[in-house]
């Protein structure tokens, strides 16, 4: 008997972990408006060291989704947007708009966004 990951796994722990989230998908449907959604954003140190023996510190930041909050739209392509709100509970606040760097599915029903903080271009004056 199969167990149904998406459903008993991480439907629960989306309830309990996730945070607002407004998607953005400028490259997946150019011509949509920011959908509202939920994601588990999480950022990471990541440690190398380097060949000198010195370390170099750097962070990795990403957002699970749940494959079935995109049921009927494409899953988020590589520049789209999202916006990381305040959590429900008023206890994180906001962290801004990141855009999507690339992503991964666990054939579970989850995928994992890395992303990176996103700043708008400025053109200089002509």
């Amino acid at each position: 008997m199969g167990v149904n990951y998406s459903l008993m796994i991480y439907a629960p722990n989306f309830i309990q972990f996730s945070r607002p989230v407004t998607f953005f998908p400028v490259v997946s449907q150019p011509l949509a408006s920011g959908i509202s959604m939920r994601g588990i954003f999480h950022s990471d140190q990541i440690d190398v060291v380097l060949e000198d023996g010195s370390v170099f510190v750097d962070q990795r930041t990403s957002l699970d989704i749940l494959d079935t909050d995109f049921s009927g739209m494409p899953m988020p392509a590589q520049l789209d947007r999202f916006y990381i709100a305040q959590d429900g509970a008023g206890g994180m606040a906001a962290v801004g708009t990141f855009e999507v760097v690339s992503f991964t599915s666990n054939a579970g029903g989850e995928t994992n966004l890395i992303l990176r903080k996103w700043q708008p271009t400025s053109l200089p004056a002509p």
